[in-house]
């Protein structure tokens, strides 16, 4: 099982990584982005006896281990600030994931000590210091991925998740992709530019994953994404979408211009995607909430 020497930026302290290979137990990667949160787990101020990261097969991930229980954190996608300063702290990568834990003890690791572990995703963790009781750092990634947060114990640990990049490529090309949801109910439509690529995401209703055709639209730069349900046995097949979205939706995003929903009838349902260029597109299923994603390259 090999391990993973991390350098160490502003002191000569090196960590032992969590293994390179994932296991076949290994988790999937992660897919929100959303902050979470959780209370203290110990009796007293648990604290901070290490930081150290590893690769996984879709996700790299950093580990913060305590002695005394685990303290209260908060995870989110948030600039770095200095504990009990205000100013803010640069970290490497596109974006920076927040973690801040709260009643926690002195830590017991350097925390001037800047990691870089170049990892698929993971470019550099640096802390914002401690301060009556909350101690910061900021993992700098390569994207605003999915993350998770898991505590474990034996030892004691709070373990930090976040996903590699899809590994499909962009297309130009059709995509249909089967599902077996009988309605197609899409809740609300979300989007955000990214390094390389914007994104739009379908949040649909209920656990099944619809049916999805995406392509362009003859020799245009229109992607259209065309929503199917499956109906059932005894119900013919609906597909909608909350009255709160508009049908017209204007973005100013670099590749991703505007959207054009219309609910076709008989389960069907369309969202015609205006892009300013044919750089192609992926099509992403993501579960748990269930939702479609949509990339467009610039």
């Amino acid at each position: 099982m090999r391990r993973l020497l991390l350098a160490a930026v502003a002191c000569a302290a090196a960590l032992v990584g969590l293994p390179g290979t994932a296991q076949a137990a290994d988790l999937p990667a992660p897919t929100s982005t959303s902050p979470v949160s959780a209370a203290p787990t110990g009796n007293f101020q648990p604290v901070l006896t290490g930081v150290r990261t590893g690769r996984h097969d879709a996700y790299d991930r950093t580990v913060f281990d305590f002695s005394g229980g685990t303290p209260g954190w908060r995870v989110e996608y948030a600039p770095l600030v200095g504990q009990g300063q205000g100013q803010t702290i640069p970290v490497a990568g596109a974006a920076t994931l927040l973690v801040v834990f709260s009643d926690a003890g002195v830590p017991a690791v350097d925390l001037g000590t800047v990691y870089n572990p170049n990892l698929p995703t993971l470019r550099q963790i640096r802390s914002g210091g401690y301060f009556e009781g909350r101690a910061s750092f900021g993992l700098g990634v390569n994207d605003r991925v999915g993350f998770r947060v898991l505590v474990l114990h034996g030892p004691e640990r709070v373990a930090v998740d976040v996903a590699h990049q899809p590994a499909q490529p962009f297309v130009t090309t059709p995509v249909h992709i089967d599902g077996a949801a009988p309605d197609v109910i899409v809740n609300a439509v979300r989007s955000g530019s990214h390094p390389g690529y914007d994104r739009i995401v379908f949040d649909i209703d209920g656990p099944q994953r619809p049916g999805v055709d995406v392509r362009y639209l003859g020799g245009a730069s229109t992607v259209r994404v065309l929503f199917s349900g499956a109906g059932s046995p005894t119900q013919a097949p609906h597909a909608t979408h909350d009255p709160g979205i508009p049908d017209t939706t204007t973005f100013a995003r670099p590749a991703l211009r505007s959207m054009q929903l219309t609910i076709i009838g008989a389960g069907l349902m369309s969202a015609d995607l205006t892009t300013a260029a044919r750089h192609g597109f992926r099509v992403i299923m993501l579960d748990d909430p269930t939702r479609v994603a949509v990339d467009i390259a610039y």
